[in-house]
């Protein structure tokens, strides 16, 4: 696995890139592939997951965590047990999620507020730590 650069950094970095304008599932996408690639960011690939698939259902920060795991435990190739660690990874990261914030949908999450600013001042935290919750689930393949 590539080390970590600034693993505690990751979520402040993530509500810093959604503040700034990119949407949940980007922004925690951006803050950990800075954390372990150096290749230019296939960001465009996360961008319909954000604010729960454009439909307020499963948490777009969630998703793109998901995928931002596959960065490091996603396969090339066809391997069996390749694919069982990254399933396992995301469940883990999953029940972390559902544990701490008891929903994972965007609509249930943000109690179905309709404004959009509001959203974003109560998505923020829950950005930076499902960014968090990721960076902790490397660091214990990094030691």
């Amino acid at each position: 696995m590539t080390p970590l650069r600034s693993p505690r950094r990751a979520g402040e970095r993530a509500a810093e890139l959604f503040k700034r304008g990119w949407n949940c599932a980007e922004s925690v996408f951006l803050a950990i592939h800075e954390q372990v690639d150096d290749s230019q960011p296939p960001v465009n690939l996360v961008t319909a997951l954000g604010g729960g698939f454009g439909s307020r259902k499963t948490c777009g920060a969630l998703t793109g965590a998901v995928v931002a795991l596959g960065l490091v435990y996603g396969r090339k190739q066809i391997n069996p047990e390749a694919k069982k660690l990254a399933y396992a990874k995301a469940r883990e990261l999953y029940l972390a999620f559902r544990q701490r914030f008891h929903f994972t949908d965007c609509w249930e999450l943000t109690n179905g507020e309709a404004n959009e600013d509001e959203r974003k001042r109560m998505c923020t935290p829950l950005v930076a730590e499902i960014t968090d919750m990721v960076m902790a689930i490397l660091n214990e393949e990094s030691t």
